[in-house]
């Protein structure tokens, strides 16, 4: 749902996003204009080619590289179905993202040009804009990008290529600047998208990790530091390389667990918030993200600035503290520590040369390769796994503790064995 109080706002998808973004173009009523920056799944091609068959007026915009022409998919159903196909070679501005754009008012961008049926971790996700004024940027700097009449559908392709001298796209500064202009904006909401999932991941992370530690954390103790002791002692009297590598791996999981769970945090939790507060404090930081991202504002001091007030906000969002999130919101409607941040749009692009849009461009790709390495890194990992399989998460603690019980029995046992057979060699951990 987008927020109706602004002008902008973002949804996006990632293990949901083959039906969101087929859900956006069933919508579809008058037109869809696509551009890829890369290579087409067969899903996204199928979704475009079901849009010109329900006659809706398509237009595709599509790299001219070796690896499409060759795929397996049959690009003259577009045109067989009504729809325009446009091969952008090499003179075309270089896109950074993919970008759909439904009836002049749904952006679609990232990486939906990878959707397929199966969802996949490592996918990038998909962020859908409604915003007006970035779906006419964005539709203004496509049409620039394709001469007037010059719809390459295969059957013309020859004619084409006989009169290409007429139809020769000429690129100016301004153009590439403008590319990069709209090209930038879609990155930056990417990244606060992927921030955002991010965000949400540790919350949830962070959740799990408290009940845990209160359900059965002082089990968990005393179980690592029965085992660690047991092993060492195993290691002492018998040696080996093997019985040293367990001994000194189990004094690490004791050492990292009481590093990060000390006798006397005694934080307060997080209020547990029910469905409609979750959804209203997603709502309000994606808002607040918008206005005050470090991204969003040019010079050296207004970022330092804004990474101040975004961390910020990260700190209250993942605390779901509301009232932090309102008390930065009042602020920066009042012009209170806001960060002058810019609009992006063709206004600004004329102000910045090829070679600075190329870095700034150059710099979000990096920052969206590290969110996303991170929250593949969330995903993969044991407790994310956990968490996300267990529906019950107190009849899971409740299993654990049984567990734990049993193997704490255990090891004591143990250590009383050894204590019995071999006291001197008994070490005080």
């Amino acid at each position: 749902m987008f927020d109706d109080s602004t002008d902008t706002d973002y949804q996006a998808y990632f293990a949901d996003a083959a039906s969101a973004t087929q859900s956006v173009l069933a919508a579809a009523r008058q037109q869809v204009v696509c551009a890829l920056a890369r290579d087409c799944s067969r899903h996204w091609f199928e979704l475009l080619l079901q849009v010109a068959r329900r006659g809706v007026a398509l237009r595709l915009l599509v790299p001219d590289t070796a690896a499409n022409r060759q795929s397996a998919i049959a690009w003259e159903r577009i045109s067989a179905a009504g729809g325009e196909l446009h091969w952008l070679d090499s003179s075309a501005p270089i896109l950074q993202t993919a970008v759909c754009v439904v009836d002049g008012h749904t952006v679609l961008s990232g990486a939906i040009a990878e959707i397929s049926s199966v969802a996949r971790e490592d996918f990038a996700g998909v962020v859908r804009q409604s915003d007006l004024g970035l779906a006419a940027r964005c539709l203004q700097g496509l049409d620039a990008m394709v001469p007037p009449g010059a719809a390459l559908a295969e059957a013309e392709a020859e004619t084409i290529a006989q009169t290409a001298s007429s139809h020769a796209l000429v690129l100016s500064a301004d153009l590439q600047a403008r590319t990069a202009a709209w090209q930038s904006e879609l990155l930056q909401c990417h990244s606060l998208a992927l921030q955002a999932e991010l965000d949400e991941l540790q919350r949830s992370m962070q959740s799990f990790d408290r009940q845990q530690d209160a359900a059965i954390g002082d089990l968990l103790r005393e179980f690592l530091d029965l085992k660690r002791q047991y092993l060492a002692q195993m290691h002492a009297r018998f040696g080996g390389a093997e019985r040293e590598a367990q001994a000194q791996q189990a004094q690490e999981s004791f050492t990292r667990y009481t590093d990060s769970h000390p006798d006397d945090e005694h934080l307060d939790a997080p209020p547990e918030l029910d469905l409609q507060a979750q959804q209203e404090l997603k709502r309000l930081y994606r808002k607040l993200a918008m206005q005050c991202h470090p991204d969003r504002v040019d010079s050296a001091p207004e970022k330092e600035h804004a990474q101040a007030l975004f961390q910020r906000l990260q700190r209250s969002y993942q605390a779901s503290d509301m009232r932090g999130l309102q008390k930065l919101q009042a602020q920066l409607e009042l012009g209170q520590d806001a960060s002058s941040a810019r609009a992006p749009g063709a206004a600004s692009a004329t102000r910045r040369a090829p070679a600075q849009w190329a870095m700034e461009l150059s710099a979000l790709q990096s920052t969206l390769a590290q969110q996303q390495a991170q929250r593949l890194e969330i995903l993969q990992s044991a407790t994310w796994r956990t968490l996300v399989s267990q529906s019950r998460w107190d009849l899971w603690f409740a299993q654990q503790a049984k567990h734990l019980e049993t193997e704490v029995a255990r090891y004591r046992e143990a250590l009383q064995e050894i204590a019995i057979q071999n006291p001197a060699q008994i070490q005080q951990d």
